[in-house]
């Protein structure tokens, strides 16, 4: 991976890589990049444990999971999903897996551990064009979902849900329904979260997930510690959301309160982080999450007060508001926990949409110098640390920054006059300033009106 990461001015890094700084009255973007990636780590009863699964439909649910996205485990995926792009499913625990004793000599065990293993049932009947071949059906919950016509038992295939042991000689033998029992889930553990974040390095995202109660003060920590690092060492602006979390850091989206779903589900704030983060990473450098409507949610839990929704925005608390006009729920503010300010960041950065068209800026900027550094390379040569390379990184600045002036992020850009590129010290790298007016959202709308 290359390097990257904030710097010091005067200070020289030693691994060659992209760097970036931040200043509250500077710093943008380089082109546009796709967003809408959420990390997700779920408690599970069936899947793949230990890595991450691309879901983007949820058709891929049942076919990559084995059971469709309405399964009562699946609650936060399905919330996630309601506003993300794609989601980067992280199953923390295992379990038991459920077995059964299918004839003499035929054992069969569920593909994952877990509980919904359980719900698995094999039939064998004779098949009804010729009685001299077996139809092995698998059933989950009553729904068949595998079948297969076999001559003998050493024909069996394994398949997404069941794996069968044979043995020469062994017969298959007819049942109305043979049930897989002993299935059950393991309670995830700290060390399964801190895994999730050592995997979650590797891995492509917007936003992550750590949907984790008040007991889990500890993960917390390292979790605003992990994405502070990621941020701040690697130089990969990701966006982490947490519940009652107060981290005073424009990178950690703190939840305040949960909601009720339209079927009567009550939401804690640690799950209802699952539907912020989809909210969060899907939103464009163009568009802030307030006064975004939770689809499918008919209250806030619990409603607060005037007095408390404005003491936990001041608080750097994302809140959810009860609409009674609608009967909707609204995200009140979209903000992140950043409370204390200063001359590198105002009160400006406690703003997602600010922080999303910053963060773009360092992300898209990284992807796009490694792009010319990998097309110099293809044409087996390199950017040249001359006016040559001065002007190369000037015009992708440039252009990329008026496009983003045209498309409404940013405001009075002068590209003869805003964008600076020099060599560093040492004559081996790039120093680029730049200075932008960010366009924030219309959040505060003021009506007087005259009676005649």
């Amino acid at each position: 991976m290359v390097s990257g990461g904030t710097f010091k001015e005067g200070v020289e890094k030693i691994r060659p890589g992209i760097y970036t700084k931040f200043k509250a009255a500077a710093t943008e973007r380089v082109k546009s990049g796709d967003r809408g990636t959420v990390a997700l780590p779920l408690a599970a009863s069936w899947g793949p444990t230990k890595q991450f699964i691309v879901i983007n439909t949820p058709e891929d649910v049942e076919k990559k999971l084995g059971l469709p996205i309405a399964d009562p485990s699946f609650l936060l995926l399905r919330e996630t999903m309601k506003m993300a792009k794609t989601v980067l499913l992280y199953r923390l625990n295992d379990g038991e897996k459920a077995k059964a004793t299918l004839a003499k000599d035929i054992q069969v065990t569920a593909v994952f551990g877990g509980a919904v293993g359980n719900g698995l049932t094999i039939k064998v009947s004779d098949n009804v064009v010729d009685s001299t071949k077996k139809d092995v059906v698998v059933y989950l919950n009553e729904d068949s979902v595998v079948r297969q016509t076999v001559s003998s038992a050493s024909e069996l295939v394994d398949n997404q849900y069941v794996v069968f042991k044979t043995v020469a000689g062994s017969v298959l033998e007819n049942t109305s329904g043979t049930s897989l029992v002993g299935g059950n889930d393991q309670v995830p553990l700290n060390l399964d979260y801190t895994q999730f974040l050592l995997d979650a390095e590797g891995e492509f995202f917007d936003t992550i997930a750590l949907p984790v109660d008040d007991t889990g003060t500890a993960l917390k920590t390292a979790f605003v510690s992990f994405i502070k690092r990621m941020r701040e060492e690697q130089g990969i602006k990701i966006k982490g959301v947490v519940a009652n979390m107060p981290a005073d850091y424009e990178g950690i989206i703190n939840v305040k309160n949960g909601v009720v779903l339209e079927d009567g589900t009550q939401l804690s704030p640690h799950q209802a982080v699952a539907w912020v983060a989809g909210a969060d990473a899907s939103a464009s450098m163009l568009k802030s999450n307030t006064f975004v409507k939770y689809e499918g949610a008919i209250d806030a839990r619990p409603r607060l007060a005037n007095d408390e929704t404005e003491d936990a925005l001041l608080n750097g608390e994302f809140v959810f508001t009860f609409d009674a006009r609608d009967k909707a729920v609204y995200v009140e503010q979209d903000i992140n926990s950043l409370v204390t300010f200063d001359k590198d960041k105002s009160s400006r950065y406690r703003k997602n949409k600010i922080m999303r068209i910053l963060d773009g800026v360092n992300n898209d900027s990284r992807r796009n110098i490694m792009q010319a550094i990998k097309d110099r390379k293809d044409a087996n040569s390199d950017i040249p640390a001359n006016a040559n390379g001065i002007q190369l990184l000037l015009g992708m600045q440039t252009t990329y920054l008026d496009e983003l002036q045209q498309n409404g992020a940013i405001a009075d850009f002068d590209s003869t006059a805003d964008v600076e590129v020099i060599l560093n010290a040492d004559g081996d790298g790039f120093i680029v300033n730049q200075r932008i007016k960010v366009v924030d959202a219309g959040e505060k709308y003021y009506i007087s009106t005259e009676v005649r």
